[in-house]
């Protein structure tokens, strides 16, 4: 009974994330669209489009992504071509498999099939996890493989086979090329699940040295092929990796420090002696405050329940909190069983979900739904714990009231899902699609197909990284990529983060900088294309690209001088 509901579960979480995939959520970052570009510059020449060879760390506009996901695309762009529905589908294929990794997972921790089922329901239609799984998100990749390798990591701890060794290792170390937060959270989380299954007796009688030796003890392939990945994994991080790193980070404020100097200048001018100004004001407790800031964003009412993330970048609909109103009291009430007669599965799971936000707090910004996403399955787990609870519980009732009680929690639990569901699928092309750069495919595919003589096309560094909608949607022949690209190296030696924030540059025909009006309108056999407010508001302009709401988003200008 328990495989026809898990397939029922797997079948509706599948549908929910496949449905108008290449539509919904609207539009296609610059992430998407370098990710897919690269996967078919891999599959057509073997290398990226910065000519290297199978990368371990893609340079895409300057960022260095973790390889995994552009390496998954492949063969989906393959069979589909280079579209947005080839770029997405691996995405949302794992999303829907994660819901059996997550009922194995937590039918494991505790035990029970039951739990299992009602967390891969919740993680089904969780208003966090379905937006971020029907994109090409990093973010999403990285719970797939949590799920299933700490599935096989408690089979392996429990019973020692080289298949779950294997297995474990295989899945726990793919991780590490996921996310970058991965190869941080992944070894904390593999040494919390050590000290859950060695945390009894032995610990008070401190016997550390046979404490450490049976937690390798027969788990010596685990622990080679692991720590081999992990090395690899940290070696390819500061091969590139770093640098997106060190640019995100709380560490590396984007005003230089600009604040912690004012401060400390208002300080001496009040008066205070210098070394209390520099013991107040400094970079390390600069960086300690916006962290503990960052940090608890996560744990806010905003962010769980009324607001929910800082950007719609990622799929998400503003206003609206990574979890359904109806889990707060459920959270509540967990958290007061847990405080009552602690359970080791719950203390477990709410000590990772405590350290999950580690990594998205150490960069700037607060209420990241993407970088604190790894928090999803064990909060989910959690939350199905209280239910089947509250199920035995209600055992004890009389069949009417408790019959009662289940409806009633059924048309809530209902209602909320529906609501979003339609604020999703039919609301969010109109709130997210700015948010999500929408447009840039159309405006450019229109170009190509009524302009195509034209010499000059100038697409403005406005439309953010716009080299990689060339390259994607008008599907440029790798090769001449290759050779252009050694000229926008330049934007490195420059120290610039990225590609984009060079002044100009090239790839065949097309110009990649800001719109000079004045001077760009005058061009011959050149077409403009850029933001609305690039353009003067009496000229008019060829085509107009409309968001979903019918607001101007990108404009297309043929220059006075336009010969055809």
């Amino acid at each position: 009974m328990k495989h026809w509901l898990l397939l029922v579960i797997f079948i509706g979480g599948s549908f929910l994330r496949l449905w108008h995939l290449d539509k919904i959520p609207p539009g296609f970052t610059p992430d998407e669209a370098a990710q897919g570009y690269t996967a078919y510059s891999l599959l057509k020449t073997g290398r990226d489009e910065w000519g290297v060879k199978w990368p371990f760390n893609l340079r895409s506009f300057g960022d260095f992504k973790p390889p995994l996901q552009t390496y998954l695309m492949i063969p989906a762009v393959a069979a589909l071509g280079l579209n947005e529905t080839a770029v997405r589908l691996p995405n949302a294929l794992l999303a829907s498999f994660t819901l059996v990794g997550v009922f194995l997972l937590a039918g494991e921790l505790f035990s029970s099939p039951v739990i299992g089922l009602i967390s891969a329901t919740l993680l089904a239609i969780s208003p966090w996890y379905l937006p971020l799984s029907r994109g090409a998100f990093e973010a999403n990749l990285t719970v797939f493989f949590f799920s299933f390798g700490f599935y096989f990591f408690l089979k392996m701890l429990k019973t020692p086979r080289w298949s779950w060794q294997i297995l474990a290792a295989l899945f726990l170390g793919l991780n590490l090329f996921s996310y970058h937060s991965a190869k941080l959270i992944t070894p904390l989380i593999v040494l919390i699940f050590l000290g859950y299954k060695f945390w009894p007796l032995e610990i008070k009688r401190q016997k550390w040295p046979q404490l450490v030796k049976e937690a390798f003890a027969g788990q010596r392939l685990f622990w080679l092929a692991f720590g081999l990945v992990f090395l690899l994994a940290y070696a390819s991080f500061f091969n590139g990796g770093q640098t997106r790193g060190t640019d995100i980070a709380v560490f590396h404020p984007t005003d230089n420090w600009q604040a912690v100097k004012e401060e400390r200048w208002w300080a001496i001018k009040a008066g205070l002696p210098a070394p209390a100004v520099r013991l107040f004001h400094n970079k390390l407790t600069y960086s300690l405050v916006h962290f503990s800031k960052n940090y608890l964003s996560y744990f806010s009412p905003q962010f769980f329940f009324s607001e929910g993330p800082g950007e719609g970048t990622y799929g998400m609909i503003p206003g609206r909190g990574v979890l359904y109103w109806w889990a707060l009291p459920l959270l509540l009430l967990g958290i007061y069983w847990l405080i009552k007669s602690p359970q080791p599965e719950m203390v477990l799971l709410i000590v990772i979900i405590l350290l999950a936000p580690l990594p998205a707090a150490l960069a700037k910004g607060t209420r990241a739904a993407n970088r604190a996403a790894v928090m999803m399955p064990w909060i989910n787990i959690f939350l199905a714990a209280v239910i089947w609870r509250l199920f035995k519980i209600m055992k004890e009732m009389r069949q009417l009231k408790r019959a009662i009680v289940i409806i009633a929690s059924l048309v809530v639990i209902f209602y909320f899902v529906a609501s979003f569901g339609e604020d999703y699928f039919i609301q969010s092309p109109r709130k997210i699609a700015p948010a999500m750069l929408y447009g840039r495919c159309q405006a450019l595919r229109w170009v190509a197909k009524h302009y195509p003589q034209a010499k000059t096309v100038v697409v403005s560094r406005r439309l953010s990284e716009p080299q990689a909608y060339v390259m994607f949607c008008l599907h440029y022949p790798p090769r001449k990529v290759q050779e252009a690209s050694p000229a926008w190296r330049e934007y490195s030696r420059r120290h610039l983060s990225f590609l984009d924030q060079l002044g100009d540059y090239h790839l065949g025909k097309f110009i990649f900088r800001e719109i000079n009006w004045t001077s760009d309108h005058q061009l011959k056999n050149a077409v403009l294309v850029g933001k609305p407010e690039e353009f003067p508001g009496e000229v008019k302009v060829d085509k107009i690209i409309y968001y979903p709401n019918h607001q101007p988003a990108i404009k297309i200008y043929k220059t006075i001088n336009y010969e055809k």
